[in-house]
């Protein structure tokens, strides 16, 4: 055997073995990734670590002529013996290699005999879903698992075949605690040259075939796997990854029919060495007045935030690579995260961040894909559809809480899309009200809302659970409210006069990219970002943090705020916050009947303005402009049914205060001291009630019904009031407000 020194195996990399029977070292062509092509056989690598690749057939020869010695051979199994042993293998996690079609040549890793029993970070990302219309499929891009610290040892399965077994410990972590058998890669030789054992890759293809393991029966997708195979390789930044792509076709075709369509996942898998971890890395926990994400493995969590060591002077640590973003909007996702590296100049006293744009043509687009571990991406994203805006998940040592990678993906199209007909439905909408059809333009934006509401409703409310083998729950980030932004939210006004679409998009995308990036540096939502707002129309004056949830008339003017400064100097220089009372997320808004008692009013992602009493107020009066056509003679457009969501939802914000006051009413901010309200909580619910009835009840709303220009409009303006009130009642006694119907008379 081949000495291989102690320090080159210190950094030695993963030798990746696949495809054709050629001479090895008559190719020295270098690359760091290796598909899984039948004719490839190549030197990757740089010029401290070369790695061979060749193929399971060119393994088969090399078998032949002894360089390279198969596991029936006594010597390997005496050479297997000597290193790191675990003491139990995993159990096969999904199917058996015969289960599924194996028609590519199977991929072959060679792993350094010094790297067994080093400790690395294990986990994986789905990476791509081929069909480009289905938004349920669409959702599970970025779907993660959480990565797990193990350590690579040597095992036997009961059938006596040598194994590489990934060990660690899913949850509730420390570095002392007891490590179970994650994974197993099946030993299938030894290279007597390079001193590597050699792993066969496409048995791990079957066992992590996610897709086969979140819906085995096709219940939820309506497919079926047919294949599922590793089909690339690479090893690159002391780390390991393969590739591995799943085909399926419709639960009703046959393996057999070639003309059946097929849809594919490709989950990025990666086995990063931990000596890799940055040791000057300070962890942080978390603490009270400002919102991070945590790791969820360790006993002791940390938040999770990008390390702010400089890779060399004047270097930004953190580097974004921005896809196929559209020419109109470059400068304006430029500036979202230049509007964040001021932040980190005043706060760490360099930039954090530095980008850099590639385009669908760029010759690196197909290797810089969402998800790898070893970038940070914001991506347009031009394949896949889904329910949200923009998502921000990241991956971060769950030992440290340091962020390994980040991701921003954004609807692009579909926003863009989206806004441009509202914004067109309003201009038309806005010319008629100027030609005095009042009530025509109001069933013009009827009519649009309507079909959005549609199309929103219309589409998968499917909620998949993904687990990795027995014990490991996938992250399916599309699917957790603390990282979705909805596409669209609250009902489409008309726009108000003299707001271009230009203007109007230029904010919102600043927006929804520092939002995005906001998570990505460990930020969580704050939903009582707006009780610190002034609201003077100028940018930054409807919230005091970028992390709040606007509806669509505020969120263009929304920018990095007070609260998000407060937050980056404790997180990433442990500056204790100054207000503790100015951050909610998700988890603290009331969203039922029990909670609405014990959580505060003023923790709502469906509010705005510095005084959400006020706003639900504002919503109730808004209900009642649509059903009674306030505004002018003629009959109204809308019916109650089409806006029962929006009054229950301004009722349910008003009637919070009521359920909560004994409880929270001391920590209120924004509602005392305010027009005629009460003082002393124990008169807060009944003041609720008055004010329901003073917007319902109100002497005017008869001078509106006698205003309308004839009898039928007149008819059903007092019909949908009647209605206002039922449906009002409905709510108000679901919440103890009353005990029946809302009586006007008393």
């Amino acid at each position: 055997m081949k000495k291989i020194k102690s320090s080159v195996l210190a950094v030695a990399a993963l030798s990746v073995l696949t495809s054709a029977c050629v001479d090895v070292k008559s190719q020295k062509k270098k690359n760091n990734r290796v598909t899984n092509n039948a004719q490839t056989n190549q030197i990757i690598g740089d010029d401290k670590i070369e790695l061979q690749v060749i193929s399971e057939s060119a393994f088969k020869m090399a078998a032949i002529d002894k360089s390279v010695l198969s596991i029936s051979n006594s010597k390997v199994m005496s050479i297997l013996k000597d290193l790191p042993q675990g003491t139990g293998a995993a159990e096969t996690i999904n199917k058996s290699k015969a289960e599924l079609a194996d028609q590519e040549e199977s991929l072959y890793v060679g792993f350094p005999i010094g790297l067994v029993g080093e400790q690395n970070v294990f986990g994986g990302v789905i990476t791509k879903v081929s069909d480009q219309v289905n938004e349920s499929l669409g959702t599970l891009k970025l779907t993660d698992l959480t990565p797990i610290h193990v350590r690579t040892v040597i095992n036997t399965m009961p059938d006596g075949t040598p194994v590489m077994t990934l060990m660690g410990c899913f949850s509730n972590c420390a570095e002392s605690s007891a490590q179970s058998a994650l994974l197993n890669f099946p030993v299938v030789g030894y290279n007597q040259e390079t001193g590597m054992i050699i792993l066969d890759m496409s048995a791990i293809g079957k066992e992590l075939d996610l897709i086969s393991m979140l819906d085995p029966q096709g219940q939820y997708t309506q497919l079926k796997a047919v294949s599922s195979n590793t089909t690339a390789v690479e090893y690159d930044m002391k780390t390991l990854i393969f590739d591995i792509k799943t085909k399926m076709i419709p639960v009703t075709a046959s393996p057999s029919d070639a003309s059946a369509p097929i849809t594919e996942f490709s989950v990025r898998w990666y086995l990063k060495l931990n000596s890799d971890a940055n040791p000057a890395f300070e962890s942080r926990s978390a603490t009270e007045g400002v919102g991070f994400f945590q790791t969820d493995r360790g006993a002791n969590s940390k938040i999770t935030r990008f390390s702010t060591t400089e890779i060399a002077p004047g270097m930004a640590p953190v580097k974004y690579y921005i896809k196929n973003v559209p020419e109109e909007f470059k400068n304006v996702f430029a500036r979202a995260l230049d509007s964040w590296n001021v932040e980190f100049r005043k706060t760490i006293g360099h930039n954090l961040l530095s980008y850099e744009f590639v385009d669908a043509t760029d010759p690196r687009a197909d290797l810089l894909v969402p998800g790898d571990i070893r970038f940070n991406i914001i991506e347009w994203d031009l394949i896949n559809k889904a329910g949200y805006g923009g998502l921000g998940p990241s991956i971060a040592n769950q030992h440290t809480g340091q962020t390994m990678s980040a991701n921003v993906l954004v609807q692009g199209p579909t926003i863009v899309k989206l806004y441009k007909e509202w914004f067109g439905v309003s201009e038309k909408a806005r010319e008629l009200k100027e030609m005095g059809q009042v009530a025509q333009a109001n069933k013009l934006i009827k009519e649009f809302n309507v079909k959005i509401s549609k199309e929103l409703d219309a589409r998968t409310s499917t909620q998949y659970k993904l687990k990795l083998g027995k014990h490991l729950d996938m992250n399916i980030h599309a699917q957790k409210a603390e990282l979705m932004d909805p596409i669209a939210k609250g009902s489409f006004e008309i726009i108000p006069a003299g707001m271009s679409y230009e203007t109007y998009m230029d904010g919102y995308m600043l927006e929804i990219v520092a939002h995005e990036v906001g998570h990505n540096l460990g930020l969580r939502h704050n939903f009582k970002g707006n009780l610190g707002a002034y609201e003077n129309g100028e940018e930054g004056s409807v919230s005091r943090s970028v992390m709040e949830y606007l509806g669509r008339p505020y969120r263009h003017l929304n920018t990095i705020g007070p609260y998000d400064r407060m937050a980056i100097a404790y997180g990433y220089t442990g500056a204790a916050p100054k207000h503790l009372d100015w951050f909610c997320t998700d988890e603290d808004q009331p969203s039922d009947l029990v909670s609405m008692k014990s959580k505060s009013p003023e923790c709502s992602k469906s509010d705005a303005t510095s005084d959400p009493f006020s706003f639900w107020e504002g919503r109730i009066d808004r209900v009642l402009d649509l059903v009674l056509e306030r505004k002018s003679d003629a009959a109204p457009v809308w019916t109650v049914k089409e806006v029962t969501g929006q009054l229950s939802e301004a009722i349910q914000g008003l009637a919070a205060y009521a359920l909560s006051a004994e409880n929270t009413a001391d920590s209120w901010t924004n509602f005392f001291g305010k027009n005629d309200r009460p003082e002393d909580k124990s008169e807060v619910k009944p003041y609720v009630l008055y004010r329901i009835k003073k917007k319902l009840c109100n002497p005017k709303l008869q001078d509106v019904i006698a205003s309308k220009e004839s009898d039928e409009a007149r008819g059903l303006t007092e019909k949908n009031l009647n209605e206002v009130i039922q449906s009002a009642s409905a709510v108000t006694t679901v919440y103890g407000l009353t005990t029946g119907p809302i009586n006007c008379a008393e």
